[in-house]
């Protein structure tokens, strides 16, 4: 097999030409690369507290360099900033410092003064001082006011944190000492000295308390400090003095009441002995790709009096959630025989004054907090409910609702939100009455200013604090996927203000001034013809206006029609599909049409169709431009089984377009990558609407993969098919009909038209002797197929790499010989001259 997977094919040097449009003769490397090249988008999307003023990043393929500044009553940019990308935020609301490799830049946004600074190391802002900082390259820091006059400077800096009100560093000095000082705006006071290497300083989220990580560089061992900025009282307990590990951390409990350190060490992977033993019982498989982290904590408690170092006979891992009496404890072994493709772990309380451990949420991998630390909140997916915990009062709340999801506490710890598949739904955490808000009946409703603090995360579980702060009014997304329409309200419990009205737009962005009663605000909206824009929002008059267009020179956009396709599955589901139409569309004619699959696509109909070379050789705008209706159906699982599922959701799609006179449907081709390939391969196996197929990455034998051992995420596969993305729900043992039914393998006798296969040879994620089995199948019953074996590559084949333009370059070739006729090209007509 390593001989095949050398193999790549390759097809002659072609000539590029036209600028915007591409054609049969555009398409060598080179030439594509020019072509994407011209697209650019807009992201990240900040704006000064009163939102009067916006900064945006534009980035082109493989080139993100330039800021924009916009104001909301002119076009054109108020400043441009080339490569001052790595940070930038407005320091008032007239002011805005950026920075990039080796600079940085102030800019006064309303008289478009600059000050620019070179030889730069690293740069900040303390915005609550209205003051920046500089270090340059000679590690000399330097405060300035926004007038650019310097307010302090300290020399042999090494690090630097801080908040909105103060700025800390450290400083070295020539005898191997170094000190702490804080700039709080007027002055720089030197607050710690140490003999010691200062290798880490970190400042606590409220601002108050500062963690010190020394190294002691002759025994390589670290000590941990916990600096008071107010006081200027230092804790240093023995215990945490003279440690091994390398990576040590502190983490604030409930505002600084008391504090977990955690001390880590990462065991590697032994090298392979002449015989590894693999056992049933074991239950830590997911290591043995990375090797594992082993952790010691201690809990540093009663202001600063008491540390306690944690038991680790029992779990291995421990972790806060804004409580300071009580800690969540889980092991990390394996409890589930690795049924599920996410780890789930039983999620003990444990109560560090009484020292016991209570089980509170089984095979959890996720928990929300609320801001006082008083409840925690899961999703059960066994019982299908919420479980919402009191840890003061030790009382479990279900919740039910299967389709609730996207919950925030309220700041004040009164309510909880959920979202559902429509309306915005209240839980009050007193009455434990769950309502909807009426806010909308046919749209889902989400929170879009909810304040998310990450926990700790260790093999996909997550430890979050989400909250919202309900003394000011909610401001509120709605997206309605039936009529794919999104709106934008401000809710103040009784009344909705309309901020964005309903828009068939993609609404990527949106962000509103912070104070009061400032409705204004800028947004990135899209479609599928419409390029990436900056609007500026009125809320007061509910108007939005373009201020910056990307893309200007798109004059194909324009033409561009999308229609979404409505349908149901024979269970009775309703779907939608995407019906994209050929550039330069003729009602007159008739064109062939490609079906890319993947389980839900129709979300992105309103995406910008911008030129693009994927990874997977699904390019939509090559293939429209390029004369093809593209269509993009929804597929949805059921009991039937993942290809039985597949096969029915696109028949359901297809005979909804049946009377549509421009596509031949005698000239239909198939493709998909990954899950789509294998939706794909086993649809091959059982119709005669296509022409021809494409498929990518994908599982042929669903036995054998069930049985298979995934060394990406070093797991057994049958994951992926229990509860994983193939939802088959069942164990093979228990419903071997099932699996057998949906197998591609076991019906590719039945292929009747020319299948294009890929894979990566370094796929450690859908192996590619599942592709190699397709193609032997196909081999032995006289099947026309050819087989793509990218030696460097692995699921997807990279951006824009070679693989990647020869992948697409291919697709291209494929669908023309196939579905246009196109007969000239040698590498498939090699293939079919037996046939």
């Amino acid at each position: 097999m390593k001989g095949k997977c050398g193999r790549v094919l390759l097809i002659g040097v072609l000539l590029f030409w036209g600028l915007f449009s591409v054609n049969a003769q555009d398409m060598t490397d080179e030439g594509l690369k020019k072509w994407v090249s011209q697209f650019s988008s807009l992201h990240l999307l900040t704006t000064n507290d009163d939102a009067s003023y916006a900064a945006v990043t534009k980035s082109y393929m493989g080139n993100v360099d330039t800021v924009l500044v916009f104001s909301h009553n002119r076009k054109n940019p108020v400043d441009t900033l080339v490569g001052y990308t790595i940070s930038r935020s407005f320091v008032t609301n007239t002011h805005l410092f950026a920075s990039g490799v080796g600079k940085a830049r102030l800019v006064n946004v309303k008289t478009g003064k600059r000050l620019d600074y070179s030889s730069v190391r690293n740069a900040g802002v303390i915005k609550g001082k209205g003051q920046y900082y500089v270090v340059d390259r000679k590690k000399m820091l330097t405060v300035y006011d926004l007038e650019g006059d310097v307010l302090y400077r300290a020399d042999a800096v090494d690090k630097v944190v801080g908040d909105e009100h103060k700025m800390v560093l450290v400083r070295s000095s020539s005898d191997g000492r170094s000190s702490i000082v804080v700039w709080d705006g007027q002055k720089g006071d030197i607050i710690y000295t140490s003999g010691l290497s200062i290798d880490k300083i970190e400042l606590m989220p409220l601002g108050r308390y500062l963690s010190i990580r020394e190294t002691e560089v002759k025994s390589d061992t670290r000590s941990i400090k916990i600096l008071d900025c107010l006081t200027g009282m230092l804790t240093s307990p023995q215990e945490l003095q003279n440690i091994p590990e390398r990576v040590v951390k502190v983490t604030e409990v409930e505002n600084g009441k008391s504090f977990l350190v955690t001390a880590e060490t990462q065991i590697p992977v032994p090298e392979t002995p002449i015989v590894k033993l693999w056992y049933g019982t074991a239950k830590e498989l997911r290591f043995t790709k990375n090797g594992k982290t082993k952790y010691r904590f201690w809990y540093l408690t009663d202001s600063f009096k008491k540390i306690t170092e944690l038991p680790m006979d029992r779990f291995e891992v421990f972790t806060p959630l804004n409580n300071s009496r009580y800690l969540w404890a889980f092991s990390n072994k394996e409890a589930f025989d690795y049924v599920h493709a996410n780890p789930r772990y039983d999620m003990f309380l444990y109560d560090t004054q009484l020292k016991t451990y209570t089980l509170i949420y089984p095979q959890a991998a996720e928990i929300f907090g609320s801001a006082d630390g008083r409840y925690a909140m899961s999703f059960d997916r066994k019982k299908k409910i919420w479980k919402l915990f009191d840890l003061q009062d030790q009382k479990m709340t279900g919740i039910k609702g299967a389709d609730l999801r996207n919950p925030v506490f309220s700041l004040d710890g009164r309510q909880l939100f959920f979202s559902g598949k429509t309306d915005l739904y209240c839980f009050d955490l007193k009455t434990g009455v769950l309502k909807s808000l009426d806010i909308s009946k046919d749209a889902e409703v989400v929170v879009m200013d909810k304040q998310v603090v990450m926990g700790f995360t260790h093999l996909e579980t997550k430890f979050n604090t989400v909250t919202v702060d309900t003394a000011k009014p909610l401001r509120l997304q709605l997206y309605n996927s039936v009529q794919s329409v999104t709106s934008v309200l401000e809710w103040n419990g009784d009344k909705a203000v309309v901020l964005i009205p309903e828009t068939d737009r993609r609404v990527r962005k949106v962000i509103f001034g912070r104070k009061g009663k400032n409705k204004s605000g800028f947004s990135i909206e899209e479609n599928f013809n419409l390029p990436d824009g900056l609007y500026s929002i009125s809320g007061f008059t509910k108007n939005r206006k373009l201020i910056y267009q990307t893309n200007p020179q798109d004059s194909v956009a324009a033409k561009l029609k999308v229609e979404v396709v409505h349908y149901r599955n024979s269970s009775g589901v309703p779907l939608k599909g995407i019906l994209t139409y050929p550039v330069d569309y003729d009602p007159s004619r008739e064109y062939p049409m490609v079906v890319r699959v993947y389980q839900l696509q129709s979300s992105a109909s309103s995406h910008y169709i911008s030129a693009d070379v994927a990874q997977d050789g699904f390019s939509k705008r090559l293939l429209i431009e390029k004369g093809y209706f593209v269509f993009q159906p929804d597929i949805v699982f059921d009991h039937r089984g993942t290809g039985v599922s597949s096969l029915d959701c696109v028949n359901k799609a297809l005979d909804a377009l049946e009377g549509h006179s421009s596509i031949d449907f005698s000239k239909v081709g198939l493709m998909g990558h990954s899950m789509g390939g294998y939706e794909t391969n086993f649809i091959a196996t059982q119709s005669k609407r296509f022409a021809a197929y494409i498929s990518g990455s994908s599982v042929a034998n669903t036995v054998q993969a069930y049985f298979s051992y995934n060394t990406l995420f070093e797991v057994p596969d049958y994951a992926r098919y229990e509860h994983g993305q193939f939802e088959m729900n069942v164990p093979y043992s228990e419903n071997r009909e099932l699996y057998d039914r949906n197998n591609p393998v076991n019906y590719v006798q039945n292929v009747n038209a020319p299948v294009l296969l890929w894979a990566g040879c370094k796929d450690t994620n859908v192996v590619p002797e599942q592709t190699e089995a397709f193609y032997v199948g196909l081999l032995r019953n006289r099947k026309p197929v050819v087989a793509l074996h990218y030696r460097d590559q692995s699921h997807s084949l990279g951006f824009m790499t070679p693989e990647t333009f020869d992948l697409n370059r291919r697709v291209i070739a494929w669908w023309d010989y196939f579905l246009k006729g196109s007969e000239d090209v040698e590498w498939i007509r090699k293939e079919m001259i037996s046939y």
